[in-house]
């Protein structure tokens, strides 16, 4: 599968056989004949999802983080502030950046979204800042219906490779070193950015029936990813192949944001 691209899954939209149920996942090189995908997509879910006339609020949050080269000592592998977060890296160097502080790049589906975010923006004014126009340009929100045999917009930009917020950078590196001098004589080795798909109450969303039947969702993860990827990952299977969860999963659906989950937000 390597170096293909996902254009949708057949079946879901009433265009193929099998129309109201998975029937299959259809590629760049044409159908595989499943019935049952898993989807996580991460900023590009609710995208796919609307392909399918289901309705996922979603909002994608460009993070933008840096690195510093090995040779600073005495310093903790992992070390998480209210100013700063420093994670040491395979290599010796480290990994800096402020937890929750991001750009909110408008788009098509953040638009259309909003009333499902206004609580979220509320508790978070203060760490979220408008962005640019580097997501609209990128599609991967986009609420249009794309053609299954043409070109999608997963295609034209295949990989999100957002850049940085250089004030952000700046502040990150300026905030890690006064809380941590080991770090002021060591350079900066990279610089990225990268879109954190967030849900409305910043809690990820894991269904085995997410609208479609055959269809597992596993997206909005809200940048808790790295922390609870295994176990979302743990669950999904579990879903998939109709095994006992290994958790409570109610919390997790699809249909709280359409019931009275407004205005309910997570700590973090």
């Amino acid at each position: 599968m390597a170096g293909m691209s996902c254009r949708g899954v057949a079946g879901g939209g009433g265009e193929r056989p099998g129309a109201g149920a998975v029937s299959g996942v259809i590629t760049e090189k044409g159908v595989i004949a499943t019935r049952q995908v898993v989807l996580a997509g991460g900023a590009w879910a609710a995208s796919f999802l609307h392909q399918l006339g289901v309705v996922f609020p979603q909002a994608s949050v460009r993070s933008s983080i840096l690195s510093v080269a090995p040779g600073a000592e005495g310093l903790p592998p992992a070390l998480h502030t209210a100013a700063v977060s420093v994670t040491r890296r395979g290599d010796g160097g480290h990994t800096l950046a402020i937890s929750g502080r991001g750009h909110l790049d408008p788009t098509p589906g953040a638009i259309l979204g909003a009333r499902h975010f206004l609580p979220m923006f509320a508790r978070r004014w203060q760490a979220l800042r408008p962005g640019g126009g580097q997501a609209w340009r990128a599609g991967f929100e986009t609420r249009t219906r794309w053609a299954m045999d043409r070109v999608t917009p997963m295609e034209r930009v295949r990989i999100l490779d957002p850049r940085p917020s250089r004030h952000l950078l700046h502040e990150t590196l300026s905030r890690a070193r006064a809380l941590l001098p080991g770090l002021r004589d060591v350079p900066v080795q990279a610089q990225w950015a990268g879109y954190i798909d967030s849900a409305p109450d910043g809690v990820q969303v894991v269904v085995a029936d997410a609208g479609v039947p055959g269809l597992v969702l596993a997206a909005g993860l809200s940048g808790h990813g790295f922390g609870i990827g295994p176990g979302v990952g743990h669950l999904v299977a579990d879903l998939a192949l109709s095994r006992r969860p290994i958790t409570e999963t109610a919390q997790y659906r699809l249909a709280r944001f359409g019931e009275s989950q407004w205005g309910k937000v997570a700590k973090f």
